[in-house]
């Protein structure tokens, strides 16, 4: 049984319209990652996104999805990303690419190799959702079953990028890590699949989940509280969820 979501408002309408217009330019399904993904696997949604966020494991007689996207006449929008049109308006599209070289010849920096990995483990791992927008959005709804990046994919991939981020975008990525540690739904996931994982991609979030939720703990939750969906987190919430993860 495919599981199901529901979102609300016009730049979530825009950002699901954008999942089958990128499939169509790219000739093929996509991975959905970053916040559409968070939301669409947490037991309630907590925030909004306005971006589409993709991953995708380029072979060696690929060409990167974001020229593809290109050469479809998308405006580009920087190195990462693309503008693509959507009956609700325009909707950036990034895509965090991996390619079997880099799976194969993986970085020695630790930072550099999960980025690697996470990614790869987000488009062999992912599996359908359907999401649905509608409810005041439009009186018949819109529907679309895409792939989706598991929970544990998903902190794995998070763990890495907030290294990263723009100071504005830090506190979110950490708040979604919380989030999906200690969710009813995916929580419980997380900590299977990190179980299961690749011994080194376990090893490499493990020493990025000790930085941020032990080394840095305090510096971690003065960015996620200074964000309003963070308020809430304390220093204990913070030590659970660095329980729960796979320290090393």
């Amino acid at each position: 049984m495919i599981p199901s979501v529901s979102l609300m408002g016009s730049s979530m309408l825009a950002v699901t319209q954008a999942i089958p217009e990128l499939e169509k330019r790219l000739g093929r399904p996509i991975t959905v990652i970053g916040g559409l993904a968070v939301m669409c696997r947490l037991a309630g949604a907590y925030r909004v996104t306005s971006d589409l966020d993709t991953a995708n494991r380029r072979s060696a007689n690929e060409r990167p999805q974001l020229d593809v996207l290109l050469a479809t006449g998308a405006a580009r929008a920087d190195a990462a990303g693309a503008f693509v049109p959507t009956p609700a308006g325009l909707v950036r599209v990034d895509i965090l690419e991996v390619s079997d070289y880099e799976v194969e010849h993986l970085p020695e920096d630790p930072n550099d190799r999960l980025h690697v990995l996470s990614h790869a483990w987000a488009v062999a791992t992912a599996s359908p959702v359907a999401i649905e927008v509608g409810h005041g959005v439009r009186s018949d709804g819109y529907r679309v079953t895409t792939r989706v990046a598991e929970p544990g994919p998903l902190v794995a991939m998070k763990l890495q990028s907030v290294m990263n981020r723009p100071v504005a975008k830090e506190g979110t990525d950490l708040l979604d890590i919380v989030r999906l540690v200690l969710d009813a739904n995916t929580g419980p996931a997380v900590r299977a699949q990190f179980d299961a994982a690749d011994p080194v991609l376990r090893q490499d979030a493990g020493l990025h989940a000790e930085k941020w939720f032990v080394e840095q703990r305090d510096k971690t939750l003065r960015k996620i509280t200074a964000i309003p969906e963070g308020r809430g987190i304390d220093v204990d919430t913070l030590d659970f969820v660095a329980q729960l993860l796979p320290l090393p």
